[in-house]
């Protein structure tokens, strides 16, 4: 019985870490793909305000972990365009300009440019698309 459970948990941590792998390869694929087909359009904005959040995490230490809403501004057509950067504030301050890219067909939508992160993303995911593989072929054949 203790060695089915094992070999079942073993599989359910393969799928997870398959999935996770999946995951970030399709969204580190599609944000590169984002950059690179003309959707997104280059403009200066300002950082008018970065909030702490204190978010629950039962993964965390204290049960809680940090999360930064990055509000930025910036003029397009003559409008004011309010929205939130979904970037970690390493060096940022309110106050601050810097370019980011907004998609055409919806402004609000912005990011940094930039491809590092993107292809950070892609490798994580295609190493633990592999080992989720492994651990799968591996507990197939009873080992």
């Amino acid at each position: 019985m203790n060695r089915v459970l094992s070999g079942v948990l073993g599989l359910v941590l393969a799928l997870v870490v398959l999935a996770a792998g999946g995951l970030n390869l399709v969204l580190g694929i599609s944000h590169l793909h984002k950059l690179h087909t003309g959707q997104y359009a280059e403009t200066q904005a300002t950082i008018t305000r970065i909030e702490t959040v204190e978010v629950a995490d039962s993964e965390a230490t204290g049960g809680t972990r940090t999360e930064y809403e990055i509000t930025v501004e910036y003029t397009l057509d003559g409008k004011k365009v309010v929205t939130q950067l979904g970037e970690i504030p390493k060096d940022f301050y309110e106050g601050m300009e810097l370019t980011v890219l907004y998609n055409v067909d919806k402004p609000t939508d912005v990011t940094l440019p930039g491809t590092t992160g993107s292809y950070i993303m892609i490798g994580m995911g295609a190493v633990a698309v592999l080992l989720g593989v492994v651990m799968i072929l591996r507990r197939l054949r009873g080992r």
